[in-house]
């Protein structure tokens, strides 16, 4: 009778096949991961370039005095609501701020990663102290943030944001109650009415965030 095969072959023809399959299979797996990295690097490319057309990084003034980029420290990886005004209009900024102060108030914990924005339309007229002071007069708390610069930087961002148009008849008594609302993160873009209620502007926001 003969005797029956070593097995121990066996077992190593096994492993070499077990082996290769492997093999093949890390080789299909990066294949595959090197087929979509260029379409990655492509998206990421473009929400680059969406970045830096909305939201560009220019040197800006706060409302202390500080410097800061507009990207960089106020906008990156945060979740803002941004609008503009100036500190001596009264018909317009005035009631969209006190509007915003009571929707934020509305929103309570719900608004605890908003960041509230507003640009001077007007930098030449409202240097730092003066957007300090017309915070303190509306007891705005720290998470609100007034910038104001150089009036090219300032309106660089603003035209990029799509508050100021490239019209001849815009004025300062014919701006908009209008605010953006921005989730940096997602690219994700709204539109606020902030000449409503506070109570709708928060429903507003609450529906844009969904």
């Amino acid at each position: 009778m003969n005797a029956p095969p070593d097995p121990q072959p066996l077992s190593r023809r096994h492993l070499a096949a077990a082996l290769l399959a492997a093999g093949l299979a890390t080789s299909a797996f990066v294949s595959a991961t090197d087929t979509t990295a260029p379409g990655a690097a492509e998206e990421e490319a473009t929400r680059r370039r969406l970045r830096e057309r909305r939201t560009p990084n220019e040197l800006l003034l706060d409302q202390d005095g500080r410097s800061v980029r507009f990207y960089d420290d106020v906008m990156k990886g945060r979740t803002t609501i941004v609008n503009v005004m100036y500190t001596m209009c009264q018909r317009i900024c005035t009631p969209a701020t006190r509007n915003l102060i009571d929707a934020r108030e509305i929103l309570g914990r719900e608004a605890h990663d908003l960041q509230f924005v507003s640009i001077s339309l007007s930098p030449l007229s409202d240097p730092p102290e003066a957007l300090r002071a017309f915070k303190e007069l509306h007891g705005i708390g720290a998470d609100w943030t007034f910038l104001t610069g150089r009036l090219e930087a300032v309106e660089r961002v603003q035209r990029a944001m799509g508050f100021l148009s490239d019209r001849d008849t815009d004025d300062l008594l014919s701006h908009s109650g209008m605010a953006r609302l921005c989730d940096e993160r997602t690219l994700k873009w709204a539109h606020i009415n902030t000449m409503l209620s506070g109570r709708s502007i928060a429903r507003m926001i609450r529906f844009e965030r969904v």
